[in-house]
Parts: C-alpha cells; sequence; structure tokens
C-alpha cells in the first residue's frame, strides 16, 4: 500500500512540475478562411477546399480502418470481433487526427467551428458537419 501511495504522489509532483503558464492574452492569431470559390458551392459543410480535402482523406482512412479492425483478424481471434466497436475505435480515431492533418493541411489554426464540423463528420459521415454547421448557426457561433 506504501508503494503505491508513493507511487502516485510521485506520479502528482511529477506531472505538477510539467504543467506550464498559459500566454493566451500575449498571443493574437488572426485567422483568415479562404472565401467561396465560385465552383465551391453545394452541400459543402466546410468552407475551405483543403479543409474538406482532408477531411475526406482522413475519413477514407477511418474507414479503411474500420474494415481492417472488423474483418481483418477474426480467424486469429485477435482485434474487434464486433461491427459496433470497431466503428468506434475508427471514429475515435477520426476525431483525434482530423483537426491536426487540417491544420497542417490550412496552415493555420483551425476555428472552432472547423473543428466540430470535422469531428462530427466522422462520426457521421456528411450529415454530421450538416448538424455541427446548423448548431454553431442555431446558437450564434461563428
Amino acid at each position: 500500500m506504501k508503494k503505491i501511495l508513493l507511487a502516485l504522489a510521485t506520479l502528482v509532483v511529477a506531472l505538477g512540475m510539467l504543467g506550464q503558464t498559459a500566454e493566451a492574452a500575449k498571443k493574437k492569431t488572426k485567422v483568415v478562411v479562404t472565401p467561396y470559390a465560385w465552383w465551391w458551392q453545394g452541400p459543402w459543410t466546410v468552407r475551405d477546399p483543403r479543409l474538406a480535402a482532408s477531411n475526406f482523406w482522413v475519413g477514407a482512412g477511418s474507414t479503411g480502418a474500420y474494415f481492417a479492425l472488423r474483418d481483418g483478424h477474426r480467424h486469429t481471434g485477435n482485434g474487434i470481433r464486433s461491427g459496433g466497436g470497431a466503428y468506434l475505435a475508427a471514429s475515435v480515431g477520426c476525431a483525434a487526427v482530423s483537426p491536426i492533418v487540417g491544420t497542417l493541411v490550412v496552415n493555420r489554426p483551425l476555428t472552432q467551428r472547423e473543428v466540430f464540423v470535422s469531428t462530427g463528420n466522422c462520426f457521421l459521415p456528411i450529415v454530421g458537419g450538416w448538424v455541427m454547421n446548423a448548431w454553431f448557426d442555431q446558437n450564434g457561433w461563428k
């Protein structure tokens, strides 16, 4: 019992020393969103074509991961045996990777709307982004 408490106390102290102070008030980042192009109209939920392309490719990779997790290792007994578990694992992975890839592609910080739309598209393709855009519009967020 003493060893567990010592390990927990050490972990708390180590995590406390790793923290850094926030400098959010000092840094101002101006976000410039690419305006709609004449050819970029329709039911798209992302306003930047580069971000939409990155969302598409991350979603395609997530779909491939779903099929690999669902069907990949059934004969060996390893892996995820249910379609629901594979869907959840692939969706969570997509939601984690999509904003990172989007930030790298557009070379700027993503707006909160763009992150939520990307995440919504991971859990429910196309419709999830529409729902998140409608939610942002309804609540007056930019």
